[in-house]
């Protein structure tokens, strides 16, 4: 009878972490559903003694729990408890989940094994909607494919399942299990080059070269020292090549205005204005412009007028037409408009700026738009829509606010006031949306200062190298991919990454295999 009963409350924790594993990268709710299960199993599992004994003699149990208890602290001088109990119940799995697993029982190789394939199937489910759903409704942002949690976390998600997939593929003993692992990881790198992924395909390569740079060090053989680290820098080459030749080819701009046609065919007045110095697609934007004709030809083909808005209501359909000519090649006047084909014209309805955008090659788009993101700010200062121009804008601030409170900053519950506040004081172009600073350790200092930061980083840093747990290159992968999050995103301000760190983290420090340790790559 009480072997049944051990055995009912295994099979529940494991159902407990299958919620936890499907929901991380699909379902909000199931990650909630699973940690209602993992409690409750816990609370009616009983062993409360022994529990107990278990707690107060793990030193790194401790420790893991110091960050939580930073939160818990700056109440004490919070003045917003409203935002500060949301906040400490979103936080509430960095609690519960180390200290369930740290008192329950560690996983077998098998098991743990089997709970990385749940995950590649919470991927999976993931990913093929997402794909099927964007395809479907013709999107124009291909990171729509993330449907059910945000980009970045999904981009997260991405790159851990891809060191998942190949960790699972050296482990397992039978080739069909190992081909059958191929799908999951041949999947997930072609959504990622497909999306143009530009940060999952950064964070690989500097995974990759981590890992690499891991294996010189740790091991003696040839393989390692020298032809790993060989083909990961031919790999590099290959690929700064490729990047620096489409770099080169978007702004190579060969135009010469003393040479320039003054008239259209129709002999209407060409405008050449360089002065804006907006390149895109090797030419610059606002040079073979006649306006007159542009309106006259596009209100003749489209629903839409020239002077008006997309189909979005998000973009001017004077300035995507002015750029799609661009991208084409072609003159923006009536010769140019009638150029375009039915798709084109669909495009541009659809506030699509760039032919390349439409195209299948997700890393020249996202690549493309990267450089027009910066040159727009760089040229006329906008920065609302655009990724890395809002960061700069964001981390500007965020240092700005850790200067007024650099000690114990201003409280759990008052991050967001007060982000909110400096925007407004620096009469930031963000001021009206309610971001955070999209960096998850400046996020620690406006909260806690720089005792409180120092104390958060002493209890993410000082377990895995008291156990030196790092060792696995899994969990060493891991780390570096919440690191590098952390880095340009406020990671665990929202369920999907919080859970996706605890659940994860604590699995490594807690339940990993502890007998039959498992050898690296």
């Amino acid at each position: 009878m009480l072997i049944n009963r051990v055995f009912i409350h295994r099979a529940i924790f494991f159902i407990a972490l299958m919620f936890f594993l499907v929901g991380i990268p699909f379902c909000r709710p199931f990650m909630s559903v699973g940690g209602v299960i993992l409690v409750a199993n816990w609370f009616l599992e009983g062993r409360f003694i022994e529990k107990w004994n278990q707690i107060k003699n793990n030193r790194l149990l401790f420790i893991c729990l110091l960050i939580f208890f930073v939160y818990v602290v700056g109440l004490l001088y919070t003045e917003n408890y409203h935002q500060a109990g949301n906040s400490i119940w979103l936080k509430i799995p960095l609690f519960f989940i180390p200290i369930i697993f740290a008192t329950t029982k560690p996983l077998s190789t098998n098991e743990f094994h089997n709970l990385l394939k749940v995950y590649l199937i919470g991927i999976l489910i993931s990913t093929i909607y997402g794909f099927v759903y964007y395809q479907q409704n013709h999107f124009i942002d291909r990171r729509e494919i993330a449907v059910f949690i945000s980009y970045i976390r999904f981009e997260m998600n991405l790159c851990f399942a891809v060191f998942v997939s190949f960790y699972l593929i050296l482990k397992e003993k039978y080739k069909w299990q190992k081909t059958l692992l191929c799908i999951p990881l041949l999947w997930v790198l072609f959504l990622i080059c497909y999306m143009g992924a530009l940060t999952a395909l950064l964070l690989l390569v500097f995974v990759v070269f981590a890992l690499v740079l891991k294996k010189a060090i740790e091991r003696k053989e040839l393989i390692y020292q020298v032809f790993y680290p060989l083909l990961f820098f031919l790999f590099i080459t290959a690929a700064s090549i490729y990047t620096y030749s489409l770099i080169k080819s978007y702004y190579a701009v060969d135009f010469n205005s003393a040479e320039a046609d003054v008239f259209t065919a129709d002999s209407n007045r060409y405008v050449h204005d360089t002065s804006r110095a907006l390149i895109e697609n090797g030419s610059y934007i606002f040079t073979y412009v006649c306006e007159k004709e542009l309106r006259e030809a596009w209100n003749t083909v489209s629903p839409l007028s020239y002077d008006g808005m997309d189909i979005h209501n998000e973009h001017k359909i004077r300035h995507t037409l002015i750029r799609y000519l661009n991208s084409k090649g072609l003159r923006k006047d009536r010769g140019g408009v009638e150029a375009l084909t039915a798709d084109d014209i669909k495009n541009i309805e659809n506030g699509i700026a760039n032919v390349v955008y439409a195209g299948r090659q997700g890393f020249t788009a996202r690549l493309y738009g990267l450089l027009w993101e910066l040159d727009d700010y760089k040229t006329n200062r906008i920065i609302s829509g655009y990724t890395l121009p809002q960061r700069i804008e964001l981390w500007k601030n965020a240092l700005l606010l850790i200067k007024q409170q650099p000690v114990i900053g201003v409280g759990t519950g008052d991050i967001k006031d007060a982000y909110a506040c400096q925007l407004l004081m620096a009469d930031s172009p963000l001021k009206e949306t309610n971001k955070l600073c999209h960096n998850q350790f400046l996020l620690f200092l406006i909260g806690f200062g720089f005792f409180g930061f120092l104390l958060i980083m002493f209890s993410l840093i000082y377990p895995v190298l008291w156990n030196k747990r790092f060792k696995n290159d899994l969990f060493f992968v891991f780390l570096l991919i919440v690191f590098f999050s952390m880095m340009t995103d406020d990671t665990l301000e929202r369920q999907d990454g919080l859970t996706f760190f605890a659940f994860f983290y604590a699995l490594f420090l807690f339940l990993f295999p502890s007998k039959d340790e498992e050898k690296d790559y």
